[in-house]
C-alpha cells in the first residue's frame, strides 16, 4: 500500500455569468493558503480565474510500486475532474498531474 500527495493543475475555460460570479465570490475559500491534501480533494484558484490546482491525498494498493504510481496518477485525474464537474468549474485542455509518494520520502 502506498500513499500519495497528488496535484492536478489545469486552466479554467473562461467562466462567464453566474459561474464566474460564484467563483469570484468564493475565491477566498479556494486560496492557496487554505489548501491541503485531502481524500475529498481541495480546489485552489486565483482571482484571475485562469489556472487551478486540485490536491488529493490518495492511498493505492497495487502489486508493485510502478503499478501503484500509474494507478495513483489515473485516480488523481479522475477525482479532480469529478470534483471540478461537481463544482461546475469549466476546464480547458488536459490536466497535468504530479505525484509524491510519502513512503519514498527520506526521513531525517
Amino acid at each position: 500500500m502506498r500513499t500519495y500527495r497528488a496535484e492536478s493543475i489545469g486552466q479554467l475555460d473562461r467562466p462567464t455569468g453566474p459561474v464566474r460570479e460564484r467563483l469570484l465570490r468564493e475565491q477566498s475559500a479556494h486560496d492557496v493558503f487554505a489548501s491541503a491534501f485531502t481524500p475529498e480533494g481541495c480546489l485552489t484558484y486565483g482571482p484571475t480565474l485562469t489556472r487551478f490546482t486540485v490536491r488529493h491525498l490518495l492511498t493505492v494498493e497495487a502489486p508493485s510500486a510502478v503499478d501503484a504510481d500509474s494507478e495513483a496518477a489515473l485516480e488523481a485525474e479522475v477525482r479532480a475532474l469529478a470534483l471540478l464537474e461537481e463544482l461546475e468549474v469549466p476546464v480547458r485542455g488536459e490536466l497535468a498531474t504530479s505525484l509524491t509518494c510519502l513512503e519514498d520520502l527520506k526521513r531525517r
